[in-house]
C-alpha cells in the first residue's frame, strides 16, 4: 500500500484561468515552480528553480482533458526515481473554480515519511498561493467582466 495526498482549494477565477495557471510555462512559476515549457499531454516536463535553474520535479503528462483533468507522473530527487501520480481536477462551482489534487504513490515506510510531509505542506502552500490568481498577470477575459 501506498500513502496518497489530496487537497482541494475554491478558487475566484474561472475554469478557463485555473487551467492556464496548471499548464502554461510562464503562469506556473507564478504560483509553483517555473516550467521549461507548457504541459502537453504524452510530453515530459520538468519544473524548475529560478534562482538556479536546477531541476526539482519531472515526469510526464500522462493525460490532458483541456479545462477539466491532468495527471501527471511525478517524481523528485528525494524518491530516487521512484514515478508517483499527480492529478488535477477542476470544477465549476457558483462565483468561481473548485480546484482538486490527489497526489498518489507516495512510499508508506517510516524512513520516507519525512518526504511525504514535505509534500504535504508543500501542495498546501503551493495550491494557496492561487488565491492569489487575479493577480497573477493573466488578463481578465471579457466575459469576467460582467
Amino acid at each position: 500500500m501506498t500513502l496518497t495526498i489530496r487537497k482541494s482549494v475554491m478558487l475566484s477565477a474561472s475554469k478557463d484561468t485555473v487551467w492556464d495557471h496548471l499548464t502554461r510555462a510562464e503562469l506556473l512559476g507564478k504560483w509553483f515552480n517555473p516550467a521549461r515549457a507548457d504541459l502537453s499531454e504524452g510530453q515530459p516536463y520538468e519544473l524548475y528553480n529560478a534562482a538556479n535553474d536546477n531541476t526539482l520535479c519531472w515526469g510526464t503528462v500522462e493525460k490532458l482533458s483541456p479545462k477539466d483533468h491532468m495527471r501527471w507522473s511525478f517524481t523528485v530527487s528525494p524518491l530516487n526515481g521512484t514515478m508517483t501520480t499527480v492529478t488535477w481536477d477542476l470544477e465549476t462551482v457558483p462565483g468561481g473554480t473548485q480546484l482538486s489534487l490527489v497526489h498518489s504513490g507516495l512510499p508508506e515506510g517510516a524512513e520516507d515519511f519525512a518526504v511525504v510531509l514535505g509534500f504535504d505542506k508543500g501542495w498546501h502552500e503551493f495550491m494557496g498561493r492561487l488565491h492569489e490568481i487575479d493577480k497573477m498577470g493573466l488578463p481578465t477575459p471579457c466575459h469576467e467582466l460582467t
